[in-house]
């Protein structure tokens, strides 16, 4: 590798008008999104909340994967590090496209109804209807409040304790610390990702060392910030979909999640760049095979942070946790979906990509393979974690087929979140070299050799 033969730029490639294409991908697919507002709100409020996180999702794995080399002082990453930088330096417009979402709260959160009016008035109901005498009695199979000394339904029951449950959340879940906790998130994601990428572009003139200590140096602290904000951000905006139900271990399989899809999105792209000549000789057989054994090691640890979360959950059969799993995987179409994951999300790519000679030889193309269908079926997860709460939503039973209905606005929304996000990509990809060319462990990284 020379640096006299390449400037490491996309200028000449394909990759240097990927951002109008994305640009206007994204337009489009906005426009679809507003139009499919106005037919059907609701729809397109979970719509768009599949299409906002699917891509959220991937900015916070390069954010991760970025972190993860200055505080490991990897050498071996340094060639590749770059596409991960320009994934992770377009993650603040997310507080741009979160406004959709913070616009159909109503449609998406339960909790954001007033339970405590809805009780307050069911009582005062049951309490009118007790006067009157038409309380049903006891013996038929109801309860019996005995503060008020009326006999109450087991709807009516299940009403009130689903409104004192919502009534002992509201400390969390309320509108003014939602929108206090985004803000938050937003913030800190902003500050980050925007001084490492400003350390690694200044960099690239510079030459100077301390830039690299100084995005050293903030690694420990902002990978902490990053998973409380990761982890949060998950239980506020996927989480309280169905806000009786929770799971301490949700925000450890987004982030297993976000680590997939970002360094499935990094093989695709970094084997794009050097097949274009963009990249030079700095990305060699070595990158991939590294690149190649992370992805194996993230998705098993996906596999098994999924399947500890479905199998304590199983076990304990706490009904106000399982209610999760019975909308996935009781029999219907969801059902389906849910077995459709752990094959083409663990068991063909674990197969795929677990022997050493699809990660260096065959020209990567099982690597690369194997990277696209776990692309894919990252966003069918995304799909599977969003999309039961529609329809539950419309009081849909997950045995129904109606419950597993996919839309046109589906598509609309993922390409509309997907091409302003990706525009933001490939246009800071085209004003920067493609890979850290002031970064002192450059040549080590472009020269180095897995045993």
């Amino acid at each position: 590798m020379s640096a006299e033969k390449t400037d490491y730029r996309v200028t000449g490639t394909a990759w240097a008008g990927a951002w109008k294409i994305a640009a206007g991908v994204g337009v489009l697919g906005l426009a679809g999104a507003g139009y499919g507002y106005t037919v059907d709100a609701q729809r397109f409020a979970f719509s768009y909340l599949f299409g906002f996180f699917a891509f959220l999702v991937l900015a916070l794995g390069a954010t991760f994967f970025v972190l993860l080399q200055h505080v490991t002082n990897a050498g071996w990453s340094v060639t590749v590090r770059r596409t991960a930088e320009v994934f992770m330096s377009a993650l603040p417009i997310f507080a741009l496209l979160f406004l959709p979402v913070a616009a159909s709260m109503d449609h998406l959160y339960p909790w954001t109804h007033d339970h405590a009016a809805v009780h307050a008035a069911a009582s005062h109901e049951h309490g009118e209807a007790a006067e009157e005498g038409h309380a049903p009695a006891a013996d038929e199979g109801h309860g019996h409040d005995h503060q008020a000394g009326q006999v109450l339904s087991e709807e009516q029951i299940e009403h009130q304790l689903h409104g004192e449950l919502m009534a002992s959340k509201s400390p969390f879940l309320n509108r003014g610390f939602f929108f206090g906790r985004a803000i938050a998130y937003f913030l800190i994601w902003f500050l980050l990702t925007r001084k490492l990428f400003a350390n690694s572009v200044k960099q690239d003139t510079t030459k100077d060392l301390g830039l690299t200590a100084s995005s050293q140096g903030m690694a420990p602290a902002s990978l902490v910030l990053l998973g409380l904000t990761t982890t949060f951000a998950s239980f506020d905006w996927v989480m309280s979909l169905l806000p009786g139900w929770y799971s301490t271990i949700f925000g450890v399989q987004i982030f297993a999640a976000s680590m997939v899809v970002s360094l499935a999105v990094l093989t695709l792209v970094t084997y794009g760049l050097r097949s274009s000549g963009a990249s030079g000789k700095a990305i060699t057989t070595e990158h991939f095979h590294d690149l190649g054994k992370l992805l194996f090691g993230f998705n098993v640890f996906w596999a098994y942070i999924s399947f500890s979360q479905f199998f304590l959950i199983w076990y304990a059969s706490i009904p106000e946790e399982t209610v999760f799993f019975h909308m996935r995987w009781s029999d219907g179409p969801w059902k389906s979906v849910s077995v459709a994951i752990v094959v083409l999300h663990f068991l063909v790519p674990f197969l795929m990509l677990i022997s050493r000679n699809t990660k260096r030889f065959f020209g990567q193309k099982v690597l690369l393979l194997g990277a696209s269908l776990l692309l894919v079926m990252h966003f069918v997860e995304m799909y599977w974690q969003v999309l039961p709460n529609y329809a539950a939503a419309r009081g849909v039973l997950p045995t129904h087929a109606e419950s597993f209905a996919p839309h046109w606005l589906d598509l609309a929304c993922l390409l509309g979140v997907g091409g302003v996000y990706l525009a933001a990509v490939f246009y800071r990809m085209a004003q920067h070299p493609v890979v850290p060319v002031g970064d002192p462990r450059m040549s080590r990284s472009a020269h180095f050799e897995n045993a």
